[in-house]
C-alpha cells in the first residue's frame, strides 16, 4: 500500500473503530461495572471475532462479493437480537461496587457479537474491497493484515474499556454510574435500531 492510500485508509480505520458502536460501548460497560482485568475475556473474543470476520472479508472480496447483500440481510435480524440481548445483560450489571457482580464478561460473548455484527462485515468488506484490494492474492498479506486489524480492533476497544473502568474507580455516586449504563444501553438498543433500518 503507497502513502498515499495509507492515509485514507487509516481516517477510515479510525473514524470507523472509534465510534460508538456495541462492541465499544458493551466494553465500556463491562468494565465500569466489573473492571477492566475481567472485560478482558471479553474484548479477546471481540478480537478474534474481527480477526475471523476479517479473513472471511478477504475471501468474500475475493471472488463471491455477490453474495453478501444476502448474508447481511440474514447478519441483520441475528445480529440485532444479539446486541439486544447485550443490552439486557448491560442492564443488569451492578454498579456497586461492594456487591459481588453475577453477569461475566465471556470470551464466548465478545466473539459471538463480531461474527454476527453486520457493521463488522461491511467494516471488512470496504477495507478488502477498496484498500486493501492488493492484498488478496497473497494469503499471508490476508492473514497479517485480518491480524494487525483485529490487533487495532483490541486497542481501540481497550481504550473504551479504560474508560469504563476509570468511571468505576473514580466515580462514586452510584446515581451517576447508574445513569452511565443507561446511557450505555441506550446506545446499544440504538445501535440494533440502526442495523435493522439500514
Amino acid at each position: 500500500m503507497n502513502t498515499f492510500a495509507l492515509i485514507p485508509f487509516l481516517t477510515f480505520a479510525i473514524v470507523t473503530s472509534i465510534t460508538p458502536g456495541p462492541n465499544n460501548v458493551s466494553s465500556m460497560a463491562f468494565s465500569m461495572g466489573m473492571g477492566y482485568k475481567k472485560t478482558l475475556p471479553y474484548i479477546g473474543g471481540i478480537t478474534f471475532g474481527t480477526f475471523i470476520v476479517f479473513i472471511i472479508c478477504a475471501y468474500l472480496s475475493l471472488g463471491l462479493s455477490t453474495l453478501v447483500p444476502e448474508i447481511i440481510n440474514y447478519l441483520k435480524y441475528i445480529g440485532t437480537a444479539y446486541i439486544l440481548y447485550l443490552a439486557y445483560k448491560t442492564s443488569k450489571l451492578n454498579v456497586d461496587t461492594e456487591t459481588k457482580q453475577n453477569i461475566k464478561a465471556r470470551f464466548a460473548d465478545g466473539a459471538i457479537l463480531q461474527l454476527v455484527n453486520p457493521k463488522a462485515i461491511f467494516y471488512g468488506m470496504t477495507v478488502y474491497s477498496t484498500f486493501f484490494y492488493s492484498f488478496l492474492n497473497n494469503k499471508l498479506y490476508m492473514i497479517l493484515s485480518s491480524f494487525g486489524l483485529a490487533c487495532f480492533t483490541f486497542c481501540i476497544v481497550s481504550v473504551w474499556g479504560l474508560f469504563g473502568a476509570a468511571l468505576k474507580k473514580h466515580l462514586k455516586d452510584i446515581r451517576i454510574k447508574r445513569v452511565f449504563i443507561i446511557i450505555m444501553v441506550l446506545g446499544l438498543l440504538y445501535a440494533a435500531i440502526d442495523i435493522l433500518l439500514k
